[in-house]
């Protein structure tokens, strides 16, 4: 065992916070080990608004509205299971204002950049980690699959996410990860 989340093939989640607002600017910053090529790592919506790091089909995408459309930026690996290869892998997704940023393992993808003057990402409903409990039905979503495999450090401007047994909905593990 090591420490992390684990996110079972059954549909799970954890509520991290009630109530999120993502704002002019948001750093996340997490460590994935998935064992599968497509689920929802992070998400929050609001009205129209919305904030989805994703994995589709093996690409991890990063995508943000603050009511003026969508702001996306890729991550499109060599192959499909680049990222499902038992090992942990290093993201960091940043939005400032209407532009979106995105690293695997210090490897940086083209920016997302949105239109200029909207700025702030209006949400104020659950920060969901590994999946949604409308995943595949609400705006922005490429996936309706949960995440499955391991999640662990996972920060958010800099604050440490701490999760238990009380935040996670169906089959998570909040505190550890099989190494297998």
């Amino acid at each position: 065992m090591e420490d992390g989340s684990f996110f079972a093939s059954n549909g799970s989640y954890i509520k991290a916070e009630e109530t999120f607002r993502v704002g002019l600017d948001i750093d996340i910053r997490m460590e994935i080990k998935p064992r599968s090529i497509s689920g929802i790592l992070m998400s929050v919506h609001g009205r129209r608004d919305f904030l989805i790091l994703q994995m589709v089909n093996g690409s991890l995408i990063f995508s943000v509205d603050n009511g003026r459309g969508p702001i996306v930026t890729t991550f499109l690996p060599q192959h499909e299971h680049h990222l499902c290869d038992g090992k942990w892998h290093y993201i960091e997704a940043i939005k400032a204002k209407n532009v979106v940023t995105l690293s695997v393992d210090n490897v940086f993808v083209e920016p997302g950049i949105g239109v200029a003057g909207v700025s702030s990402t209006d949400t104020n409903n659950p920060l969901w980690i590994g999946g949604h409990p409308k995943a595949g039905r609400l705006r922005g979503m490429q996936t309706s699959e949960q995440f499955i495999g391991c999640i662990r450090n996972v920060t958010v401007n800099k604050k440490l996410q701490r999760f238990n047994s009380v935040q996670a909905m169906g089959s998570v593990t909040a505190t550890t990860c099989p190494t297998i």
